[in-house]
């Protein structure tokens, strides 16, 4: 029991590497409700990515955590 959660700690890491090495591709691919459609669509914000670069170093954090 003790190797299968290490291996969940292991795969919460990566997530959360992935998270944070890739946050625009995780948003092009992630949760609907956190893309804004805006009304002119020229402009594009920002803030979704820098909120999976924070959930990718919670995630790692967790991760690394985990297995301690």
């Amino acid at each position: 029991m003790n190797l299968l959660w290490q291996a969940v700690h292991v795969g919460i890491a990566v997530l959360g590497v992935a998270y944070l090495a890739f946050p625009a591709r995780v948003h092009a691919f992630g949760f609907e409700f956190l893309r804004r459609s805006s009304p002119d669509g020229s402009e594009e914000s920002v803030a979704p990515v820098w909120l999976y670069r924070g959930i990718g170093a919670l995630l790692v954090f967790i991760g690394v955590t985990g297995l301690v």
